[in-house]
This record gives C-alpha cells, sequence and structure tokens, in this order.
C-alpha cells in the first residue's frame, strides 16, 4: 500500500526573497545603535549610523523589486523599521544631546516629533489611496521625507561637528530644529523626489563625473559636505513648492480649457 506524500508545512524560500528584509534589519539595528552612541556622546558616530540607516532604507526597497521579492510582510517590516529608526531615534539622540537641559518641555519636544514621523508614516502607507486624483502624485513627496526628517532634526549636530561651535549645542536651537522637521514631515509642502530624477543622455558623463566629485569631496570634508548637503536641501524646498505651485496652475488651465 503506497501512502499518500504528506504537504509540505514549510515551503522552500529562495534566499533572494529574505536579502530585501535583511537589509530592513540591518537598518533598524544602525538606527538603534545610535541612541547607545548618543549615550556614551559619541556625536560623530551618531550621525554616521543615521547616513547608514538611510542608505539601507533607501536599498530594501529597490533590492525586494530587483529580486522580484516585494511582499506585504516586507512592507509592513519597513514601516515599523522606519518608525523606530526615523522617528524614535532621532528624538532620543536630541534628547540625550540638548533638549535634556529643559527639563520637560524637552521631553514635550521629543515626543512631538515622534507624533509627528508616526503621522507621516501612517500618511505615506495610504499615499496611493489619498492621492488618486493628485495631478502631483508620483511627481513630489508629500512633506519632507521620514529619512530627511531625521537628518534635518539632527541637524545641529552635524553643524557642531563642522564647526566646534558651542552655539549648535544650545537647547533652544535644539528645540527649533527638532519641532521644524517634524511639522515640514506632516506638511502638504511639495518636495523634490530623488526617484522622479531623470538625466539627459547626452548629460549622462557630466552626471557621473559629478558624483564622483561630489562623493571625493565629502569623503575628504566630510562635515562641511554634509553642511552643504543639508542646506541645499532645505533651499530646493522653497523650489520645489514654487515648481509644484506653477503645475498645479498649469493642470487647471487645461482643465478649464477642456470644460
Amino acid at each position: 500500500m503506497v501512502r499518500p506524500r504528506r504537504k509540505k508545512i514549510l515551503k522552500k524560500l529562495p534566499v533572494g526573497k529574505i536579502v530585501p528584509n535583511l537589509a530592513t534589519l540591518a537598518s533598524l539595528f544602525v538606527g538603534l545603535t545610535q541612541v547607545r552612541f548618543a549615550i556614551s556622546s559619541q556625536w560623530e558616530w551618531v550621525v554616521g549610523a543615521a547616513i547608514v540607516s538611510v542608505f539601507l532604507d533607501a536599498t530594501d526597497g529597490r533590492l525586494a523589486r530587483y529580486l522580484n521579492a516585494c511582499s506585504r510582510f516586507g512592507a509592513e517590516l519597513d514601516s515599523l523599521a522606519d518608525f523606530a529608526v526615523f522617528g524614535l531615534c532621532p528624538a532620543f539622540v536630541m534628547y540625550f544631546y540638548s533638549l535634556a537641559k529643559l527639563d520637560r518641555v524637552g521631553w514635550i519636544v521629543a515626543v512631538f516629533f515622534t507624533i509627528c514621523m508616526c503621522l507621516r508614516l501612517a500618511r505615506f502607507n495610504t499615499h496611493d489611496i489619498e492621492n488618486i486624483k493628485n495631478p502631483l502624485a508620483g511627481k513630489f513627496f508629500t512633506g519632507v521625507p521620514a529619512p530627511a526628517g531625521a537628518l534635518l532634526a539632527m541637524l545641529p549636530i552635524i553643524l557642531y561637528n563642522a564647526s566646534n561651535l558651542d552655539l549648535f549645542t544650545n537647547e533652544y536651537l535644539s528645540a527649533v530644529s527638532v519641532v521644524s522637521s517634524g511639522i515640514l514631515c506632516i506638511s502638504r509642502i511639495p518636495t523634490i523626489s530623488i526617484k522622479k530624477f531623470h538625466v539627459k543622455r547626452e548629460r549622462y558623463t557630466l552626471f557621473l563625473l559629478c558624483i564622483v566629485v561630489s562623493a571625493c569631496l565629502t569623503f575628504a570634508f566630510t562635515w562641511k559636505a554634509l553642511c552643504f548637503i543639508m542646506m541645499a536641501y532645505i533651499v530646493s524646498i522653497f523650489f520645489t513648492a514654487k515648481k509644484a505651485k506653477l503645475l498645479l496652475h498649469d493642470c487647471d488651465d487645461q482643465a478649464s480649457s477642456t470644460q
């Protein structure tokens, strides 16, 4: 008598399907390590860990699409990791950095940023549903994205490492930076999206050369280069908002002309 084959309870899972989730967990590990560095006042390592977390966060989604490993589990894991890395960790880091000097007010500022980041990520998860009829959907981010918001919140640490000025350890300046970052994250201001940035073929070589030169300058003058990048991003918010306003105006004109 031939026994019927039992159904496999656990199916084999290709290693390629796990790699994106490993990148997400690595981002979570490095992000949480920021708090450890902050407790021991290793502020250079704090910023370094934050940048590595941003890189890993940008990588996991692309790995998932490249390896055809997109899944609901991966999306939920990425969202939870983003909240911990970009919502909780910067709040604790800035509290240990200088907000603790403000006692209860400093803690409220840190919690405010975490709440804003939570709202930001919740809105991002429903982005496709809410922005079906939005002409700017897919062209810009709505508000400052979570990774950029986390780095903006820690801008005083970057400025301090670049200049060694005690001004940037001031608790009130830190509070302004954290609150402003939180507000920008939940705002409806259109911000630049690198995903939609295109380079013309005839300028591709020049673009690569600029990237290489920028990387070399960043390694040679790390903190000054980071300051320049952050300031350039802040300035880009104004230009992007103006460009988005012009696009909306053009869309309204086209809609009115077709009626």
